[in-house]
């Protein structure tokens, strides 16, 4: 029995929504490529991200300065492995390479969260998730070569793919520092302490690259796009990626994330009137197919696990006084 209201049901409902939105980067990005560099990009799209979250979360960082100050190397590294460094390497990487290459290169993340989860924090992957994984990655690559395998012979690599692949590992390296969230830290601080140190480290390339070059500031259109990219796929997609993580481990999440291609097709042929087919249509079943596959064996227990709790709970005593059932990933 599957209990859409576990925590496993939300995880993984809260990763689908981050991928939905980080897949509309693709389709906003082309109205800024071309016209700034990478540093630019990723400078502006974190920076505004995190004025953006500053008001909300100010207080609560004001009153955890001792608990900021003792994990700041924490919150450092994740921001910039998971915002400025990520950030960098993709936008660089998509000014000398295909985007198919691309998507290929990027379909590595969730094999990166799956073995770092495994060896960094002794998160067990049973076989199921592998298996769902795998047949994720074949829907991915379906979907990426058009149904035609003879593409993957066609494909020639460029150095904007050595770019990529480190972004990859950036990405799920960051999906794995996140799980280690201080405690008593909410998750709104927690990603405004990690944009913070994010746009901090991008301020010097951005000083550098405008006293290097005739600098002006984006146009109206330019930081309109700019704000939408920082506000939906990054702030409000990352916290709901965070969370997600916290809920059902970087390997689960990684899983949800091969629908960010799917969604992004979708999306092009909706808005872009570009065309949609059988590609779309396979890849989609594969993806889909190996999402539940991976999947379901967490949410039934889980299931299980809240009925059992409902059962074992004095009809006094609320479950929510019950310490939260999330899943522990080593079962």
């Amino acid at each position: 029995m599957i209990n859409f209201r576990s925590p496993a049901a939300t995880g993984y409902a809260l990763a689908l929504g981050a991928s939905i939105l980080w897949s509309t980067i693709f389709l906003f990005a082309r109205g800024v490529a071309g016209s700034m560099s990478p540093v630019e990009m990723a400078f502006w799209r974190w920076a505004l991200a995190f004025l953006a979250i500053l008001p909300f979360t100010w207080r609560e960082l004001k009153a955890q300065r001792a608990l900021l100050r003792k994990h700041f190397p924490l919150l450092a590294l994740a921001g910039v492995i998971g915002f400025s460094g990520y950030s960098l390497l993709l936008f660089q990487a998509g000014k000398s390479t295909e985007a198919a290459n691309l998507a290929l290169l990027s379909a590595s993340a969730p094999i990166f969260m799956a073995l770092l989860s495994r060896f960094w924090l002794g998160e067990r992957v049973g076989t199921r998730q592998v298996f769902g994984l795998l047949i994720a990655v074949s829907g991915v690559i379906f979907l990426i070569l058009r149904g035609d395998i003879n593409r993957l012979l066609t494909l020639t690599f460029s150095s904007g793919d050595l770019w990529m692949l480190p972004a990859a590992v950036m990405f799920a390296s960051y999906s794995v520092i996140i799980r280690r969230r201080p405690a008593g830290m909410g998750q709104g601080a927690f990603l405004a302490a990690m944009l913070g140190c994010s746009t901090l480290s991008m301020a010097p390339l951005m000083l550098w690259e405008a006293a290097a070059t005739t600098y002006h500031l984006p146009s109206a259109r330019l930081m309109g796009i700019l704000a939408f990219i920082a506000i939906a796929p990054s702030l409000i997609g990352y916290l709901l990626w965070n969370k997600a993580v916290e809920r059902i481990g970087a390997a689960r999440a990684g899983v949800i994330y091969y629908t960010v291609p799917l969604f992004s097709s979708l999306e092009a042929a909706w808005l872009l009137n570009e065309r949609a087919g059988t590609p779309q249509v396979v890849g989609g079943a594969l993806i889909i197919g190996g999402i539940l596959f991976s999947s379901l064996d967490a949410l039934r227990r889980s299931g299980k696990e809240r009925a059992l709790q409902r059962k074992t709970t004095p009809p006094h005593m609320p479950t929510e006084n019950i310490a939260q059932d999330k899943i522990n990933p080593k079962n």
